[in-house]
């Protein structure tokens, strides 16, 4: 059946520590209320809303998607769009209602966290086509496969984080505050390796890494801003390297990985490249929009104008 003029609400329940659910009533009847037809699929678990959003499209006839829920209900939706291959995924569409923890691919579009306001830039339609980067990498059962960055990724201490943090919500442990006391913890344990960088072929940093991040988007980790100068439409990737650092030092310049001046910081490296390679001498943990997938090596290349989202 073709449902093209329809939306398909992919719903995330449980972001927000459980704010979607208590708050998805709500959220349906001020989409009614802007004349937004749609039809509605609950995920169940995660990496759900990739198999709803492919079958949506493929099986069903969706074109107009919207996620609900937080950065992780996006990276799933987006990955469904990018990864069936039988409609090209600059035909569809996809809005953002967000109702996550960190909401950290809305802070690049400026998309408001008010739920109304969200509902509105759907109603209104306005389209920008964003990049996206093919990830390919080691997953947990030694095997390369492969995933869509649509806003930032790394390896090395963030990625660390994000694993505990990824196990923390398997167990219901969900928020700010879980992530926040996971970083804590694990800047004083995390021990750098050497590692390598390679941007488009050409060897650009290598030697003890602490993290690296790779993006389309600007924000990470709850409101990080590290990478303050990327742009979704430039056909370029950024990336940005930490070098390893004592923890006084850390705790001195933390507040610059907040503020937009990373870059300002002593040991802080940007770069900016269509493919982007990393490796390292030891195994170290991957993460693709925040989602804990893998381990080094890895590898990011560019697809430009890959995904049709709808923003202020």
């Amino acid at each position: 059946m073709n449902k093209n003029n329809r939306w398909l609400a992919i719903v995330n329940l449980l972001s927000g520590s459980g704010r979607c659910g208590r708050d998805w009533e709500r959220i349906a009847k001020m989409l009614y209320s802007r004349g937004i037809d749609f039809d509605t699929v609950f995920t169940g678990h995660r990496y759900h809303a990739i198999e709803l959003a492919r079958r949506g499209i493929v099986e069903d006839g969706y074109r107009n998607l919207i996620a609900i829920g937080g950065d992780g209900t996006v990276h799933e939706v987006a990955n469904g769009i990018l990864l069936q291959q039988e409609v090209p995924s600059t035909e569809i569409r996809m809005g953002i209602i967000p109702v996550g923890t960190g909401n950290d691919w809305i802070r690049t579009f400026g998309i408001p966290r008010d739920y109304l306001k969200a509902v509105d830039i759907i109603a209104a339609g306005k389209e920008f086509v964003q990049d996206v980067a093919k990830a390919t990498y080691i997953n947990r059962n030694g095997i390369e496969e492969s995933r869509y960055c649509v806003n930032v990724s790394g390896a090395g201490l963030d990625a660390a984080v994000n694993l505990k943090v990824c196990q923390m919500k398997d167990k219901g442990k969900n928020g700010k505050a879980a992530y926040m006391s996971q970083l804590v913890k694990s800047v004083l344990s995390y021990r750098s390796c050497r590692m390598a960088v390679r941007v488009d072929g050409e060897n650009e940093a290598k030697g003890l890494i602490m993290s690296i991040s790779v993006g389309i988007g600007q924000y990470n980790g709850s409101g990080m801003h590290q990478l303050p100068e990327s742009l979704a439409d430039d056909g370029l990737l950024d990336v940005t390297v930490i070098e390893t650092m004592s923890v006084p030092r850390i705790a001195m310049v933390v507040g610059r990985l907040f503020d937009g001046k990373i870059y300002s910081v002593k040991r802080v490296h940007n770069y900016k490249g269509r493919c982007v390679e990393i490796s390292s001498d030891e195994v170290r943990e991957v993460e693709i929009d925040g989602e804990a997938l893998g381990t080094t090596p890895v590898r990011f290349d560019i697809e430009d104008k890959k995904l049709k989202v709808l923003v202020p």
